[in-house]
């Protein structure tokens, strides 16, 4: 079921405010006096019987597991393969899975127990740079030099930020060095490679505010930088040709590299050279640094916003020149605020348009109308950073979209991968003879896929809220769907003469669930859950006629049902006084005199028809690509 979110509505709607529950692993407390303040998600939820099927299923996967290594174990005694062991370690959670991926560099020294204890108090990214800070100290203790204690500390605590299941915290810092700055005082040098870009921007970022607070916890003084080594930066990014997500401007770069106090450096990854810093001091070659250019772009100039957050709440001195960078871009929001008016319109964003690749089709601009819209919600087959399509949708675009397919899309990511909802709407497409109807099946569209001369819009896009959430992006608008539809009527339905109301105004049409979804004043929180539930897959699947719908909405005080409100969102102002004279002129017929094979998918026995709307409407001129002006 795709579910509509907005604003407040977004937890309100979906975590049914019937009851306030208490949960304990392996027994749930529930009280029967009914709560309206108090939001819980686990209402009408079997925990113990998840929590016995979870059981189950983790000990299958366990033994199968066994199974796996032990017959992998003797494939390896044979002899055949480079080493006689399976050199994947077991791992069952992220503290030990950090210990094994770095056995050695931590030579022996226990680190599991101290990142469990860590990660029951604190957040991933407080407990990496704690628990850095913690290795570094330690191995300081037992004798081992300076920069093995800098290494294994910065290390374990990237290990930490990537959950310790990529390759960055070995192969994306290749060595950490002991520099001397102009006047003879020592500095932490860290050595970044190509590897580190499988960290993302923010574990690039975190990895050298990490370097720094281990810095300060051995006593090791800041980075000072000549001119030539701030200038050999600049030149590597005006030479580089790979793609960065962000390329600072020269004043950026010359602020980033003065002010930070721990010094980025890395290995030389490209052929081409820097010909006017090439020699410079604490570099050891003239060839482009790429790991040095991944970290500044996408991590310390992106991840800004991040890296503040965790400067300010540590009190962490010496990294204000990063508020400038994390501050970037709302300056003109902040002065909308200052003259009391604020557009509910979203900035659009067009960085997924600049790395087109010959021969793709681009099915929409950023935020034009005519390509998907968006409708929040997650299908069952949906998984992360995945959007939903109807298949019908797949369909129209020439069967080039199915499932699995990577879709670059404007927000909240990069890309998806796209899975199908029949639950979401269709296409909206224009026939041969002017028709213009909406398509939700598949098997619909193949019937009249040879007289399609144009698609006014691809149809839904169900992405989950929680995508936005993850890639810290802001909510963006959405259209009024059935499933909002139904749950501000769920609640409206609060006594049985509402739901009395309801049938008889609804008089014809497939017979309501049982129960009153809207009460309060309930016994039973689980079974209410459940009323609410079947209620609202009724309502969301209900086609209303335009004086039911419009009855609904004067008795309940609810908007109009789908698909009742057009988007008017998407016609601009200025077209309004025509719309209105074309309105006027508009003839109503009947459904029977349309020559089309596919049903509209909100059936209607009446049609609008504008006459002389499109003025020389030719249906075959449709069949040729027309140029653009």
């Amino acid at each position: 079921m795709n579910v509509g979110l907005q604003q407040e509505m977004l937890v309100r709607r979906l975590h049914h405010k019937v009851s306030t529950t208490t949960v304990v692993w392996g027994s749930m407390f529930m009280s029967s006096k009914a709560s309206t303040n108090e939001l819980n998600p686990l209402i009408g939820i079997d925990i113990p019987r998840l929590e016995k099927e979870m059981e189950r299923y983790q000990n299958i996967l366990d033994e199968q597991a066994d199974h796996a290594y032990r017959v992998a174990e003797q494939a390896r005694n044979l002899g055949l393969d480079p080493k006689p062991f399976v050199e994947i370690p077991r791992a069952a959670d992220l503290a030990s899975r950090t210990e094994k991926l770095l056995v050695e560099h931590l030579e022996s020294y226990p680190v599991a127990d101290d990142i469990r204890a860590l990660l029951a108090e604190h957040d991933r990214e407080t407990t990496s740079i704690m628990m850095a800070q913690r290795v570094a100290k330690g191995f300081r203790e037992k004798g081992y030099d300076m920069v093995k204690s800098i290494d294994v500390g910065l290390r374990v605590g990237l290990a930490i930020l990537t959950e310790a299941v990529l390759v960055a915290p070995l192969e994306g810092i290749s060595e950490v060095r002991l520099l001397n700055n102009v006047d003879g005082s020592a500095f932490v040098s860290v050595h970044f490679a190509g590897p580190i870009r499988a960290a993302g921007g923010t574990a690039q970022a975190l990895a050298v505010l990490i370097a720094d607070m281990i810095r300060r916890e051995l006593k090791v003084g800041p980075y000072i930088p000549s001119d030539g080594e701030v200038e050999r930066v600049k030149e590597e990014f005006g030479l580089y040709r790979g793609n960065l997500q962000y390329r600072p401007s020269p004043a950026e770069i010359d602020e980033i590299v003065r002010a930070c106090p721990v010094m980025i450096n890395g290995e030389s990854t490209e052929s081409i050279e820097c010909a006017g810093y090439g020699r410079v001091r604490n570099i050891d070659e003239a060839r482009i640094r790429g790991g040095v250019l991944l970290v500044i772009g996408e991590g310390m100039c992106l991840k800004a916003p991040k890296i503040r957050k965790h400067t300010e709440r540590l009190d962490v001195p010496g990294w204000d020149f990063i508020t400038k960078f994390a501050s970037k871009g709302k300056k003109d929001g902040d002065d909308s605020d200052n003259h009391g008016f604020k557009t509910r319109r979203v900035a659009p964003i067009d960085v997924f348009m600049k790395d087109i690749i010959a021969g793709r089709p681009i099915f929409g601009g950023p935020q034009q109308p005519g390509g998907f819209r968006l409708r929040y919600g997650r299908g069952r087959p949906s998984g992360l950073a995945a959007a939903s399509l109807n298949p019908a949708s797949m369909l129209v675009l020439d069967d080039f979209v199915t499932i699995g397919t990577q879709m670059k899309i404007e927000r909240p990511g990069k890309a998806c991968a796209v899975t199908p909802s029949t639950d979401s709407e269709g296409p909206w497409v224009v026939l041969s003879s002017g028709q213009f109807l909406r398509i939700d099946e598949a098997e619909q569209l193949r019937k009249v896929r040879p007289d399609i001369r144009s698609i006014w819009d691809n149809g839904e896009i169900v992405i989950g809220y929680g995508e936005f959430m993850e890639n810290n992006k802001n909510l963006v608008p959405a259209g009024y769907s059935s499933d909002w539809w139904a749950s501000d009527l769920i609640d409206a339905l609060g006594t049985s003469d509402d739901v009395e109301a309801f049938a008889t105004i609804c008089k014809g049409l497939e017979p309501h669930p049982d129960g009153v979804p809207g009460a309060t004043k309930i016994e039973d929180a689980n079974a209410q859950f459940h009323v609410r539930r079947r209620w609202h897959r009724y309502l969301s699947k209900l086609t209303l006629t335009w004086d039911q719908a419009s009855a609904i909405a004067e008795r309940w005080r609810t908007a109009l049902a789908p698909p009742h409100n057009p988007w008017f969102l998407d016609l601009p102002i200025e077209w309004v006084p025509a719309f209105l004279e074309a309105l006027k002129q508009g003839v109503i017929e009947s459904s029977i005199e349309l020559d089309v094979e596919v049903a509209h998918p909100s059936s209607s026995t009446t049609w609008l028809r504008f006459k002389g709307a499109a003025k020389g409407w030719d249906a075959t001129a449709m069949d040729r690509l027309q140029p653009e002006v």
